[in-house]
């Protein structure tokens, strides 16, 4: 008879093979580490699916990698459909680089350190897209920051929550993104009203440039350029 510590070692050893057998058969590559992905970035990919944005012209552009799991599932997608097409990741690599606190009281870097734990971020993000040819790192703030692309298919917004910030991060992708691209946009409808009441203010003044958005939830807005 196994110890009750064994046994749930076998269980949770089981449970993260058959995870990752599903992910490989749905996706056609393996995931990254399940602590790497605190979004769930299948529910990008779905969308990046469903509108084909592969078939666009124009780079993929991620503001806010923190530990590197999204950016390996976007990095892995875009191999797999289209080869040409770079995954461009910025990130300041500062957890406490954001102020802002939730309507419960936390503040971003004590989330973000709890995620994180004693490693260094850069260390960690490093770790779980080693081995991801497709992507180009820059580390800087994104509001001032060279984005390497004039051009983008799709974008995924999910960088410093300051409603100055979420400004730029909206303008600086929507003057990129294509004609039927899209972009998304994290903690929309969440316990950041700030995000919130930022990003209505830059739909309304680029209405008459959408096609169509749309929400996933719990906390994702997609706004498709027309």
């Amino acid at each position: 008879m196994l110890p009750l510590r064994a046994l749930r070692q076998l269980q949770n050893a089981f449970q993260t093979e058959l995870c990752t057998r599903r992910f490989q058969r749905r996706w056609g590559f393996a995931p990254p580490p399940p602590w790497s992905d605190s979004v769930g970035y299948e529910s990008l990919l779905e969308e990046i699916e469903r509108h084909k944005v592969d078939r666009l012209d124009g780079d993929v552009l991620e503001i806010g990698a923190l530990l590197g799991g999204g950016t390996a599932k976007l990095c892995g997608w875009f191999a797999r459909h289209s080869a040409d097409k770079r995954v461009l990741a910025i990130d300041v690599f500062d957890p406490d680089f954001d102020p802002t606190t939730t309507v419960q009281g936390w503040t971003m870097g004590e989330l973000y350190a709890h995620l994180i734990g004693d490693r260094n971020q850069r260390e960690l993000f490093d770790e779980v897209t080693r081995g991801c040819a497709n992507l180009t790192v820059v580390a800087g703030d994104s509001t001032s920051v060279d984005i390497p692309t004039d051009h983008l298919a799709f974008a995924f917004v999910d960088g410093s929550h300051v409603p100055a910030d979420v400004l730029s991060d909206f303008e600086r992708v929507w003057e990129r993104l294509v004609p039927g691209g899209v972009a998304a946009f994290h903690d929309y409808g969440g316990d950041l009203p700030g995000v919130t009441h930022t990003l209505h203010s830059c739909i309304g003044r680029h209405a008459e440039e959408i096609a169509r958005i749309w929400t996933r939830q719990p906390t994702l807005l997609f706004v498709q350029r027309s």
